[in-house]
């Protein structure tokens, strides 16, 4: 059996989980807007509060694909400890304000984003692989490490990309391909994120 890790066959595996985790995010956001409303807030003052608030709900909202939450994940701020852990792959939900991602500083994390480039991986199972040698032991294959990427600003999502990660150059996260997923949950259009993705987007690559 083989598994593909190209982004059309990864984002047709994932296409429900990345689904889900969007619907959970914006209700996230629409929860902490109310508490703003019932308060009389000003949320420009409590952009964390956004993002923490945003994680809390989501992980209520996601119980059913069982999310697991590192509470010592120093890889950014809110819902960096998020991660989804499925058949083939292994999702971690990651904020950034800017579409490079920061190189993480610890060993587990580092290890989280450093794989190879995008091939088509054989997945051995017990009984595809008998030369008839009872030493031979096989292993199960690593599975395939993804970061759902998103930036919001307020309560409103201006990024929502899937990418697969290579590990680390130039002091950020190097990546293998990078796939827009906001398109296919929302009409949301925001020209000056567009056009600093366009100019970022070229460094990310330069920087691989």
């Amino acid at each position: 059996m083989l598994r593909d890790d190209s982004p059309e066959a990864t984002v047709a595996r994932l296409e429900t989980a990345c689904q889900e985790v969007f619907r959970a995010l914006e209700k996230g956001g629409q929860t902490a807007d109310h508490i703003h409303d019932i308060a009389s807030w000003k949320p420009g003052a409590d952009l964390h509060f956004y993002r923490h608030m945003t994680r809390r709900d989501a992980m209520e909202e996601l119980k059913q694909l069982n999310p697991e939450l590192e509470d010592d994940d120093d890889l950014g701020l809110a819902m960096s400890g998020l991660i989804l852990h499925l058949p083939q792959d292994i999702i971690r939900v990651w904020h950034t304000a800017d579409i490079k991602i920061p190189k993480p500083t610890t060993e587990a994390k580092l290890k989280f984003v450093s794989q190879i480039p995008e091939r088509v991986i054989p997945l051995i199972g017990d009984d595809e692989l008998n030369l008839g040698l009872d030493e031979i032991v096989t292993t199960p294959p690593r599975k395939n490490h993804v970061i759902l990427q998103w930036t919001a600003e307020g309560s409103t999502i201006m990024r929502f990309d899937l990418v697969r990660p290579t590990g680390v150059k130039g002091g950020q996260v190097a990546v293998d391909w990078r796939e827009h997923l906001l398109g296919r949950y929302t009409q949301v259009e925001d020209l000056q994120y567009r056009r600093r993705d366009d100019k970022t987007g070229t460094e990310e690559t330069e920087a691989q």
